[in-house]
């Protein structure tokens, strides 16, 4: 009886433990952010914001750890790869979408792998020249491009960056190489210096990086940017419609529990719509928006529609 009696208390123990540890506190530990970029660029500097004030919302710290590498493969692969417990979080660009076009196999799929969360925010993209290219604005930009095919070298970091690029040169009428980079520093290392003499970059970080080496003849985005109001757009210059940002976000793998997921989603909107955030993301040159994961996923569907006829329109070969 005794016997039976401690069996059964041993047995509601047991259950009582077995609940406590599916009812885990979440987060309870160190989450990171992955980002697929090196860091130095706008959706490093991005990443770097957000996780500070999503460490103070989730009250566990949120590192960023940046993994470039094979057109944002490498990092968007290692997240698709982690548990699909809440820790690990991806905060991409359009690269994300780019990577099945530009690469000749991925190891994931954006649309099945991961599920949006928000929208960080976008970038204008001011395209800057070196000053050893004969030219003094966009018109004579585009003349000389026209003049020179495949002459002018253009850094990218791969991905959205690089069709982007085939996006703006179908648009225009011009031919330059493509020459890929980890980070956003190597690139401008590379225009000043002249060895390459094209690159896009947010309009508050090229008004400050250009000095008397480089200038900035364009910004790819509508209206005029307010951090560079007397450079013109693409669009003025007689390509009506053409108006394009980059952009970053946060995702999550797919699979992840509800309850956490949900918990992150808070936590983010939160994040976005704090004011010290949005301050801070202005300040390096980042406009910020916050959406909900649906506005991210429309966002995300038209753009993979919009690099894969860019891609079929080119001559872009995958890598």
């Amino acid at each position: 009886m005794k016997l039976s009696l401690l069996s059964s208390l041993f047995a509601a123990l047991l259950v009582v433990a077995q609940t406590s540890g599916a009812q885990e506190i979440f987060p309870s530990k160190t989450l990171r952010i992955v980002v697929p970029i090196g860091p130095g660029g706008s959706a490093d500097l991005g990443a770097r914001v957000v996780a500070r004030k999503l460490s103070d919302e989730l009250g566990q710290p949120v590192i960023v750890e940046n993994k470039p590498g094979g057109n944002h493969v490498v990092g968007t692969s290692a997240v698709a790869n982690a548990p699909a417990d809440g820790y690990t979080l991806l905060w991409t660009t359009g690269g994300l979408l780019a990577a099945s076009v530009v690469n000749k196999t991925v190891p994931f799929d954006a649309f099945r792998d991961f599920q949006p969360i928000t929208l960080g925010g976008r970038t204008n993209a001011a395209v800057i020249v070196n000053n050893n290219v004969p030219v003094k604005d966009f018109a004579s930009f585009l003349d000389y491009a026209k003049k020179n095919p495949g002459k002018l070298n253009y850094g990218s970091t791969g991905g959205s960056v690089t069709l982007l690029f085939e996006y703006f040169m179908q648009t225009t009428g011009i031919n330059m190489t493509a020459v890929l980079y980890k980070s956003q520093p190597a690139i401008w290392n590379d225009v000043l210096s002249g060895q390459i003499q094209v690159m896009i970059e947010r309009p508050s970080a090229a008004k400050a990086q250009v000095g008397n080496r480089a200038k900035i003849v364009a910004v790819m985005g509508e209206p005029r940017d307010a951090d560079t109001p007397d450079i013109p757009t693409v669009s003025e210059h007689g390509f009506k419609g053409f108006s394009m940002y980059t952009w970053q976000g946060m995702f999550i793998r797919s699979g992840t529990p509800p309850d956490r997921l949900g918990k992150i989603k808070e936590a983010m909107g939160r994040v976005m719509a704090s004011p010290e955030v949005r301050a801070e993301l202005v300040k390096i040159g980042v406009e910020p928006i916050g959406s909900t994961a649906e506005e991210l996923a429309e966002l995300s569907r038209k753009e993979s529609a919009l690099w894969k006829a860019v891609a079929l329109k080119s001559n872009f070969k995958p890598e």
